[in-house]
């Protein structure tokens, strides 16, 4: 199991929202980054061939 499989994994049961963030960008790791996705409260946009699973509180 990777790192990323694993995180997934320990925060399965997660439940609690996130509130200290605005929004989430998620981009490659080089010197010209590319942009995969920026996630906010209520949207997203992200590249094409790329998923974004959203779990939903339960608050």
């Amino acid at each position: 199991m990777n790192e990323i499989e694993k995180f997934i994994s320990e925060t399965n049961s997660e439940n609690e929202p996130m509130v200290n963030w605005t929004r989430v960008i998620i981009e490659t790791e080089e010197k010209n980054p590319k942009l995969i996705a920026v996630i906010t409260n209520d949207n997203f946009e992200l590249v094409e061939g790329f998923k974004i699973r959203l779990l939903p509180s339960k608050d």
